[in-house]
């Protein structure tokens, strides 16, 4: 009796141990705010937690025993259970796996996980269940994805940069508003479906094509690649691309997408920058920088006879002093288009310095160079005006053998180019200096009688100051070009009505220092420039450039200075009339020393048939 008694006090004992273990368990699992569950092998619920009670909206007595069949919807409880009668024939859990539910009419997110249940000698009992509401979390996924997507939306429709994805063959999948206003399509729904080949030249197509089919099978994508896109329609652009692979969810590309901005401006400012870099901005031709770089790649054996060419333009320094450097310039561009026209496509030509050009020639002898050499001053004769006669001095030398130094052809080229100069800048410059003593008589509207009256007094009082007869004829010379320098003013200020103002006035100051510099150019004018630089001087020392005075002045200079005064007294001016013979006499007296030189009025006075008394 005592061993039956153990035995039943011992299952008691047990009982309530084990109703106690299942009492601590059902309250801890009451306390989790997971719906927790554990069913038998039927999928039958043995136990469940109150946040699976609530969940379900019944007391545990109605779930205990029931399936998900009863007290779930029907879609959910054939999932379910399938997953159950898995997990017990193969032991391997669901971990954290989503799954919408649809429950009392509302749309629920789960997230659950499931595992076997098994008693202590290792044998599945059932499964026990773990689910999270995420609810919650989903509605603000959804949210930020909504907000995502509008973001990335309107970040395709408004950035000015190309978007496009593309499928596995290469078609467009999606494009921005950019995109389609490149492709010219009116919406980026019109370009879905269609390939590069629909929009570009074949051959943009397809090197497009097969960049993004390497992309595709490489996984690698191209970064910042500079391409120009050539259209079927309309002129070509250029642009920075860059293409990546397109992922989806599991890692598997399902094709490519790219962006691609507009760079034609900045290619467009970079070739100018290349072209300014190697070219001559005046005239078109390379500079001396890409010269001396061409010169050493084109100095080898295969391109021998190499030969250069050097040129001095004549006449330039003369032309900008005269008729301003603007006409200057002209003269530069007249002369480099006859070098360009005149020279071979491979030649190259380049601008050395102010007035100096230089050739290259690659596989020219001398003699075919010196054809090229008549046909330039064959051009520059048939090119040239009255103004602006078009010469250039110019030398070549070749080199024919390897052995021979760059430097020392150079060297010979413009030695030969200086020695024609000699002759031909003289030629030039005689051919302008008598172009401008023509301009001079054609702006002088005074008669011929009045010229060679003026003329006249001028030999007269040279010849009462005892002036040998070369000085009168350089005095008769000087009456004619003293006031050459006006040549390289303005038209509308030498014709101006009225009084000049202080800068009007500053300019023609500086005519007599022009002047000189057109003598001092010119064999026949070179004994007058300092005449001519003197000629506006006054006795006293008060005139202009340079302020000297008295046996300072080259006595020519007062002659002809006194003589020309006179005669714009006696026209009319735009600011007063002419004056008579009597206020001209009244006028000389008064300025006699001041202006005039005494002995020059003395005896000018004499010829004008006027005693000192009056």
């Amino acid at each position: 009796m005592t061993d039956k008694k153990e035995l039943k006090d011992n299952l008691k004992n047990i009982f309530i141990n084990y109703s106690e273990q299942l009492n601590l368990f059902q309250k801890l699992i009451n306390n989790i705010p997971d719906l927790i569950y554990i069913k038998d092998k039927k999928s039958k619920f043995i136990i469940v937690n109150k946040a699976m009670e609530k969940f379900i909206g019944k007391k545990p007595e109605e779930i205990i025993g029931k399936t998900d069949f009863d007290v779930l919807n029907i879609e959910h409880a054939k999932k379910a259970f399938k997953d159950e009668q898995d997990i017990m024939k193969g032991g391997k859990p669901i971990v954290d796996v989503e799954e919408k539910i649809i429950h009392s009419g509302k749309e629920f997110w789960m997230s659950a996980s499931k595992i076997a249940w098994y008693d202590r000698k290792g044998n599945i009992m059932g499964t026990m269940g773990i689910s999270r509401d995420i609810t919650r979390r989903k509605e603000l996924e959804k949210e930020m994805l909504g907000r995502e997507k509008s973001f990335f939306y309107t970040l395709m429709d408004n950035i000015t940069e190309s978007i496009f994805f593309k499928d596995l063959k290469s078609r467009c999948v999606r494009i921005n508003k950019a995109c389609a206003r490149k492709y010219g399509v009116d919406t980026p729904e019109e370009a879905v479906g269609k390939t590069d080949f629909d929009f570009f030249s074949e051959e943009h197509a397809k090197q497009a094509f097969r960049d993004e089919q390497t992309i595709i099978k490489t996984g690698k994508p191209i970064l910042n690649f500079e391409e120009k896109e050539t259209f079927k329609d309309k002129p070509d652009r250029w642009a920075s691309t860059s293409k990546f692979p397109w992922y989806d969810e599991k890692g598997n590309i399902i094709g490519t997408f790219g962006i691609t901005g507009d760079i034609t401006e900045k290619k467009k400012a970079e070739e100018e920058i290349k072209y300014l870099s190697f070219h001559d901005t005046l005239t078109d031709l390379y500079n001396r920088a890409y010269f001396e770089e061409e010169l050493k790649r084109l100095d080898t054996v295969r391109q021998l006879p190499l030969t250069i060419v050097m040129g001095d333009v004549n006449g330039l320094k003369l032309i900008n002093d005269t008729f301003g450097h603007i006409n200057g310039d002209i003269f530069l561009r007249k002369i480099a288009d006859i070098l360009k026209d005149s020279f071979r496509k491979e030649d190259i030509i380049s601008r050395w310095g102010g007035d100096e050009f230089i050739t290259i020639l690659p596989r020219t002898t001398s003699k075919d160079a010196s054809f090229i050499i008549k046909r330039i001053k064959k051009l520059c004769k048939e090119r040239s005006t009255d103004n602006m006669p078009l010469s250039i001095s110019l030398g070549l030398s070749t080199k024919n053998k390897s052995s021979e130094k760059t430097g020392d052809i150079l060297k010979q080229a413009e030695d030969r180019m200086y020695k024609n100069k000699i002759t031909e800048s003289r030629y030039t410059n005689e051919i302008i200096i008598n172009s401008l003593k023509e301009s001079l008589k054609k702006s002088d509207y005074d008669s011929q009688e009045k010229v060679a009256k003026s003329k006249k007094y001028a030999m007269n009082i040279g010849k009462k100051l005892k002036l040998s007869s070369s000085k009168i004829e350089e005095l008769k010379l000087l009456m004619d070009v003293y006031n050459i320098g006006k040549l390289a003013l303005a038209d509308e200020i030498m014709s101006k009505p009225g009084r000049l103002s202080n800068e009007e006035w500053e300019l023609i100051k500086k005519l007599p220092t022009i002047g000189h510099r057109i003598a001092e150019s010119s064999k026949a004018l070179k004994p007058l420039s300092e005449a001519i630089l003197s000629h506006f001087e006054w006795y006293d020392g008060s005139g202009y450039p340079r302020g000297i005075k008295g046996e300072e002045i080259p006595l020519i200079s007062r002659i002809s200075f006194l003589i020309n005064s006179y005669e714009a007294m006696s026209k009319d001016k735009p600011y007063r009339k002419k004056m008579s013979e009597q206020e001209i006499v009244r006028e000389i007296k008064r300025f006699s020393g001041v202006q005039f030189d005494p002995d020059v009025a003395e005896i000018f006075l004499g010829l004008l048939g006027k005693n000192t008394t009056n």
